[in-house]
Order: structure tokens, then sequence, then C-alpha cells
């Protein structure tokens, strides 16, 4: 069996131990290395080549959206996951078109994380489901 490396970044260590947590229960996921600033990711990713990065967009030094950007720059075999707190539209949008292949609210990360890496990983991309939810909800002005 194949197995998918990961790059975890996020600034709080608790998020990122859950994270690897949850990749260590799965047989096909090994975290290759993590970091907790945009800096240190983009270096890391270009080290590791590693074929998924769990980004969170809310980082110290350059943030997740300009991360992947020099991410997809260095690591173009990396697929990008955004990891947010933030369910707004906008950012959603801004986050793909830095490079992003999914994006996963954190409030459902635990739920949805192993899912959502393996679509992306097979070359499709994911958006929490809430966040289709709440996108198609406004679309027909329903609250």
């Amino acid at each position: 069996m194949d197995h998918t490396r990961v790059l975890v970044v996020d600034d709080h260590a608790i998020v990122r131990m859950g994270i690897c947590r949850i990749l260590s229960s799965a047989p096909d996921f090994d975290v290759v290395c993590e970091t907790a600033n945009g800096e240190d990711a983009v270096q890391k990713a270009q080290e590791h080549l590693p074929d998924v990065v769990l980004l969170d967009i809310s980082l110290p030094g350059i943030n997740g959206i300009d991360a992947a950007r020099r991410i997809r720059a260095v690591s173009p075999v990396s697929h990008v996951i955004f990891m947010s707190e933030h369910d707004s539209s906008n950012m959603v949008k801004e986050a793909f078109l830095a490079g992003g292949n999914g994006y996963i609210l954190k409030s459902e990360a635990g739920q949805e994380l192993l899912n959502a890496m393996r679509i992306v990983q097979a070359g499709k991309q994911y958006i929490s489901g809430s966040i289709r939810l709440s996108q198609a909800l406004s679309t027909f002005n329903i609250n």
C-alpha cells in the first residue's frame, strides 16, 4: 500500500499533535514533518516534497495563503488542504486561488480529515460540508 506523505502546519502545538494522532491511526498516512509557521512550511515542503500539506490559514509571519503560493512553486507535486476556523466564501475562494485543493473547517476536521485527504490525494477537490451548505443557503437567500 502506498503511503501519503504529509506535512502538518499549524501554529498551535496541541492542534498539530491532534492531527498527527488522527493521521497515525490510519495505515495509509505518514507525517514526514510538522511546523508552526509559513516560512518553515515552504522550506520543509521544498525539502520533503510531501504528497499533502495540511496548512492553517492563520500563521505567524507569512499567512497560509501566501505560504501556499510559495509551496506550490517549490513543490508542485504537493496537494494543499487548508484548515481554518473561517467559513467565509471569500476566504475559501482565496484559498483555492492560492493553489489549494481542499478546505476543512477546524471544527469539523476530526470527522472529515482522513476522507478529505484521500479525496484530494486522488486528484479531486474537497470543501467541508457545512461550508457547501452555508454557501448554497446564501445563494438562495435562506438563513
